[in-house]
């Protein structure tokens, strides 16, 4: 029986799939599909992060799996325990867009700052005034990141180029306060990173810890005529709680790439949300994104096949 290799992510090129694996010497059948596969045969699963729905026993109907593989970096769309309880490897996509989603946040943060959408908004309906929302200076302007891993990083890169003071918060930050600094940005706490960002942006996965994370009480907290940008998981924030922040008028506006469902239906309430500039799960996209997947992903493939470790685990084969 040939390997077979199921990819559930329509972005992932099938050709530059196949090709890197035989590259690789692994000859395996890829086969693109939107169900989930059952029987023998499939030694791996490569799950994209709109193919929600994956539970242990879509596992156990593949006897011959050995890999379960996010084609993003978030991963809470896999059963993470039940494969590593299976003894599968699980594993992500690793510094695949990190250029990509920090261009796009950024790109986010200096619309709302200059009310590019606002105004394009005002013009449409017939208005031609530039105080029906009016521009801020971007340099000066407090940029909080929560979280400081590869893309938060390049984002501060990108903000402290044209001016920005940054301003960062997140596990592990503490002993780089000096590194950092270094380099202009200030560690502080997430309650000061909250109060003191014009504009908020969030860089944590989904976890039980960060569900909800930007609340009322957040959202209350952060500064007056601020905004809030999220470009990575729409999970990390109450919706409800953030039009309502929109509406009174305490936050100027809000960017997000991401919902916490995606896409939304057209009688979606977040749809109505005044001051909201919503982008379809985009930040991550270019060309050159869907060869790298495929390629990673193909590494990714020959490795454990060929008894290596791959890049990206989440978690190890379970005992």
């Amino acid at each position: 029986m040939t390997d077979r290799v199921v990819v559930l992510d329509g972005f992932i090129p099938a050709a530059v799939l196949s090709d890197s694996l035989a590259a690789a010497g692994i000859s395996a059948e890829v086969i693109h599909q939107s169900e989930f596969p059952s029987g023998p045969g499939v030694v791996a699963l490569l799950v994209g992060p709109e193919n929600t729905g994956l539970e242990p026993r879509h596992l156990s109907a593949l006897p011959d799996l050995r890999l379960l593989s996010a084609t993003s970096a978030g991963y809470d769309h896999l059963p993470v325990s039940a494969a590593h309880e299976r003894g599968l490897w699980v594993t992500r996509a690793v510094d695949y867009c990190t250029e990509e989603v920090a261009d796009h946040a950024f790109a986010l943060a200096l619309g709302l700052i200059r009310s590019t959408h606002t105004l394009d908004g005002s013009v449409r309906a017939g208005g031609w005034d530039v105080t029906a929302a009016p521009p801020r200076r971007i340099a000066g302007t407090v940029l909080g990141l929560y979280g400081f891993g590869r893309i938060a990083g390049a984002l501060a890169v990108r903000a402290r180029t044209v001016g920005m003071t940054v301003l960062v918060s997140g596990r592990g930050l503490s002993d780089r306060t000096a590194e950092l600094a270094a380099d202009g940005i200030e560690v502080v706490g997430f309650e000061e990173l909250l109060r003191r960002s014009d504009v908020l942006s969030l860089h944590v996965p989904l976890t039980p810890e960060t569900q909800g994370l930007i609340d009322e009480r957040a959202l209350a907290t952060m500064r007056r005529g601020g905004y809030l940008v999220n470009v990575s998981r729409g999970g990390l924030v109450d919706h409800d709680a953030l039009g309502a922040t929109l509406r009174s008028g305490h936050l100027a506006g809000a960017a997000v790439d991401v919902l916490p469902n995606e896409p939304p239906a057209q009688d979606d309430p977040i749809l109505h949300i005044p001051n909201l500039v919503i982008t379809p799960h985009a930040a991550w996209y270019s060309p050159q994104v869907a060869r790298t997947l495929a390629e990673q992903s193909a590494r990714n493939v020959a490795a454990v096949l060929t008894g290596a470790s791959p890049v990206g685990v989440v978690a190890p084969p379970g005992m």
